[in-house]
């Protein structure tokens, strides 16, 4: 017999994450339920964090550490990732490819490389893509821009499509 998932029976987890704002970068704990898509993409407009630390992205940007707890609004989140890597889910994975994607909003940029079922259509991938609120995008560089040396490299990222003036697909 299969054990439950903990968001099957409604358990939140709490999962190490980097959030980026247009004026800081926060890493904390997220509280998920389920898995990390699913949290991000619901009908929720919030989520909390605890163990809270902010590094300032722009000048006047205040800088935290170890708050506690908080409450954001999704809304204005640029971008979302797990410091360590999501486990596989239980279903059976179906064959992806990898296409470079460049995603720019007014703040940040991120490149690096979206997934798609190797079986859709590449017409398909741009609104696979954007067909939730938060998409998830691989190997990337963010770059904060009007902000020397503000750029890293990640494994990967949830991007907010609302916060999008273009996605390029190669």
């Amino acid at each position: 017999m299969q054990q439950p998932t903990a968001g099957a029976i409604g358990i939140a987890n709490w999962t190490k994450v980097d959030v980026l704002t247009p004026y800081q970068r926060l890493t904390g704990e997220m509280q998920i339920r389920g898995r990390m898509r699913e949290t991000l993409n619901d009908q929720e407009s919030l989520f909390h964090m605890r163990n809270v630390s902010a590094e300032p992205l722009l000048p006047g940007a205040v800088q935290l550490n170890g708050v506690p707890e908080g409450l954001f609004n999704k809304a204005l989140i640029g971008g979302i990732r797990t410091i360590d890597p999501e486990p596989p889910p239980v279903d059976p994975q179906m064959e992806t490819i990898r296409r470079y994607a460049m995603y720019q909003a007014a703040e940040f940029m991120v490149s690096g490389f979206a997934e798609f079922a190797k079986a859709a259509s590449p017409e398909m991938h741009t609104e696979l893509l954007l067909k939730g609120r938060f998409f998830q995008m691989f190997d990337v560089t963010v770059t904060v821009i009007g902000v020397a040396g503000k750029s890293w490299a990640q494994p990967n990222i949830w991007a907010n499509r609302d916060h999008m003036l273009a996605l390029f697909l190669g």
